[in-house]
Parts: structure tokens; C-alpha cells; sequence
């Protein structure tokens, strides 16, 4: 869908459910359609998906959204969210279609058998094929390249891969759901910061702290204790 066409379209759906002071931005994301800052009254399209989606589709991650700021930044997706979203005209769906449109990243993963992965970002955990074995499986590595050729990797992936060529097998980090309180780990200004997993999408959780609402790698949080 064109840009412009898809702003007339939000900017109405947004009107219409009354959405005062709220306004709408397109960002570069890659990996979501759409996101609610509740902070900055604020709803934000991805501009390379929208170019991708058909109306509908542009319609559903709206009204999604719309649905979260309606419902409020301590629903994530829980019921009150899911009756509202439904009310406004939404699936009520936590996520888009497996076969929703979606853009490829410049870092792409072949496992030894050739089956294929792309990421938008440098990879820092060791990943296997889902294609070859369900669960980690060391003989399902994948090998990363980044735009066509060799790339040096994050030093926290080499260490991990170093291990499990070692010998020394390391166990995918479990998944959080959401409403779990997690720590955020690091050295990083965040470091040590706690909050709540709003939404979870393929590599990162969305964390609402004091600080604010903060897109997290899956490997950057542990359940706070």
C-alpha cells in the first residue's frame, strides 16, 4: 500500500475511535507492522511493511494498535485488550499471518543442507535449523553471511559457538511471557532496570519499566527474582 494512501487510512481509523491528542509516525522498523507509545501518544507504522501490505492488512495493524492505546499500557494483549480490539473491527490476534508479507534481512543464515534465514541484525546467540530438528541441534548450525559475503561475528556468539564445538553444550534461553517480571541484564545505562514483558515478538520483548517502554533482545533479560 502506498504511503500516503496508508496515513489517510490511519489518520481516519484514529479519528474515529477518538483518539485526541495521538498522533501517527512511520519508522524503518523490520520486524513489526506496528507499536503503541503510550508515553508519546503515539502510534508508529513500519514504512517497508506498509509498502508490502495490502489495505486490509494496513487496517488490522492500525486498529491493533489503536486497540492498545484504547485499552491501556497495563493490558498488553491480555483479554481487556483482545474485547477491545474486537469491538473497534480488529481480529483481536496477537500477531500477523505466518504468510503476511515480510522484509529480509541483510544478515542470511544457511544451515549445512541449504535451508534458509534472514536477520535484520547481527546474530549474538548461536541458532539452529527449525527446519532440520525441532529443539537446538549442533549439526544444524547455521552460517551467517551479511549482504552476500563473510562477516565477522558478535564476540558473544563466537564465545557461544566456541562452547558448543567444545563440547560444551548451551541451552537456548526460555521464552517469557507475557506479564513475567524481568530484570534487564547488561552494562549498559538499562542495566539491572526491572519491569513488565508487554509484548513479545520474534527476537526482542517490548519491557514497560520507569523508563519507559523499551525494545529488549531476548538475551538481554532474565525473570527477575
Amino acid at each position: 500500500m502506498e504511503q500516503a494512501a496508508a496515513r489517510l487510512l490511519a489518520t481516519d481509523l484514529m479519528t474515529r475511535h477518538r483518539l485526541s491528542g495521538w498522533r501517527l509516525v512511520f519508522d524503518n522498523a523490520k520486524t513489526r507492522a506496528g507499536v503503541c507509545r503510550f508515553a508519546r501518544k503515539e502510534i508508529g507504522l513500519s514504512g517497508p511493511l506498509v509498502a508490502l501490505y495490502s489495505a486490509e492488512q494496513v487496517t488490522e495493524t492500525v486498529l491493533h494498535e489503536i486497540a492498545h492505546a484504547l485499552a491501556g499500557p497495563r493490558h498488553g494483549h491480555d483479554r481487556v485488550w483482545q474485547a477491545t480490539a474486537r469491538r473497534i473491527g480488529c481480529s483481536g490476534e496477537r500477531c500477523m499471518p505466518v504468510d503476511a508479507p515480510s522484509v529480509e534481512g541483510s544478515w542470511v543464515g544457511v544451515c549445512p543442507v541449504g535451508h534458509r534465514t534472514t536477520a535484520h541484525r547481527r546474530p549474538i546467540r548461536v541458532k539452529s535449523c527449525r527446519t532440520c530438528s525441532r529443539g537446538f541441534s549442533p549439526a544444524a548450525i547455521y552460517t551467517w553471511t551479511h549482504d552476500g559475503g563473510p562477516a565477522p561475528m558478535d564476540p558473544r556468539y563466537a564465545a557461544e559457538l566456541a562452547r558448543i564445538r567444545a563440547g560444551r553444550p548451551v541451552s537456548p534461553p526460555v521464552p517469557l511471557q507475557v506479564g513475567e517480571r524481568v530484570r534487564l541484564t547488561g552494562t549498559g545505562k538499562y542495566a539491572d532496570l526491572t519491569g513488565t514483558v508487554v509484548k513479545r515478538g520474534r527476537t526482542r520483548y517490548q519491557v514497560q519499566t520507569r523508563a519507559g517502554l523499551l525494545s529488549v533482545s531476548f538475551t538481554a533479560v532474565q525473570r527477575a527474582r
